[in-house]
């Protein structure tokens, strides 16, 4: 048995569970917008469902498997094999939203909110330079491209995707 496997998956079935109550309504009609649509409680329900099916079926194989007795971690290199994932993750978040704080009047600001575009370059260039050792040419590719793909298939793709009289009454479309 593996008691760390079977814990997490225990605290994920825990938060699925959670998340499928919060959304029990999914399975009673609701408007949507636009004709066809299921609601906005159908995702978050079907998601944990299936996070939650999967999290038992990590505890139920982590729990009949036997333990190597390697243990996780063998050493230093599969620490800094974690932290090497953790530490860029962290540094993106804090990128995204910048770290500041105010006393009084004054506004003390230590790294400014980048936004979620240029934050999502440093990272996934960063992501490539540092853990998957690309050239620099790809590194690039990879820092200006992964944004714009972004933004095209979120801002303008839901742009193009929303009713035109949404458009119209929100002002996105000034014409």
């Amino acid at each position: 048995m593996r008691p760390y496997q079977v814990g997490t998956a225990a605290a994920i079935i825990a938060i699925a569970a959670v998340a499928m109550f919060d959304s029990r309504a999914a399975f009673s009609p609701s408007i949507g917008t636009a004709p066809g649509d299921v609601g906005s409680r159908w995702y978050p329900f079907w998601a944990a469902a299936i996070m939650g099916v999967a999290a038992l079926v990590v505890a139920y194989r982590a729990f009949l498997t036997p333990q190597t007795s390697e243990g996780v971690f063998q050493g230093r290199e599969s620490i800094f094999a974690v932290l090497k994932l953790v530490l860029p993750m962290l540094a993106y978040a804090t990128l995204i939203g910048g770290i500041r704080w105010q006393s009084g009047e004054i506004t003390y600001t230590v790294i400014p909110p980048l936004g979620f575009y240029v934050a999502t370059a440093l990272y996934m260039g960063g992501f490539g330079w540092w853990i998957g050792r690309y050239k620099v040419w790809w590194v690039a590719l990879i820092t200006i491209a992964f944004p714009l793909v972004i933004y095209a298939a979120f801002e303008l793709g839901f742009r193009v995707s929303l009713p035109k009289s949404f458009l119209y009454d929100s002002g996105i479309l000034p014409f």
